[in-house]
């Protein structure tokens, strides 16, 4: 799976970056950024949501077979999950913004890449929120 997703990072990279050889616009470029950055983004926050769904079900199905410790446990794993996840998230929106911010800055749009670096930090940020949601959500049930 690790395999899968850094080939899609760099797949994305490379398309993202080889438009400057098509003769594309800055602009282009940078929505072509952004939209991948968005991509991201949205498949990440799915994926919590299913994760977390997932996880909290599991918890609770343990409490109410008064199995603390392997809800615990669950919990445990389930943040720890969440947490590598979103890193690894965060990881590709950082490799995909400076490529796109190199590149927008070698075609002389420094106000571009600003824009980019902007929507990679709000990114960046929407990912870290959706950790802390995923982590609220588990040790609310695992409170019970």
């Amino acid at each position: 799976m690790k395999l899968l997703s850094a080939f899609c990072a760099a797949a994305c990279i490379m398309t993202v970056t080889s438009t400057v050889s098509a003769q594309s616009s800055p602009e282009d470029v940078a929505a072509r950024c952004v939209d991948a950055v968005n991509g991201i983004v949205d498949r990440c926050q799915n994926a919590a949501k299913d994760e977390t769904t997932q996880c909290v079900r599991k918890i609770k199905r343990l409490l109410e077979d008064g199995r603390e410790r392997a809800a615990r446990r669950v919990a445990t794993d389930c943040i720890r999950s969440a947490a590598t996840r979103t890193e690894n998230c965060v990881n590709r929106v950082q490799r995909i913004c400076r490529a796109c911010i190199d590149t927008l800055l070698d075609m002389g749009a420094p106000h571009l890449a600003r824009r980019i670096d902007n929507v990679c930090e709000e990114a960046i940020s929407d990912l870290r929120t959706t950790l802390q949601r995923e982590k609220t959500a588990i040790r609310e049930a695992l409170a019970g």
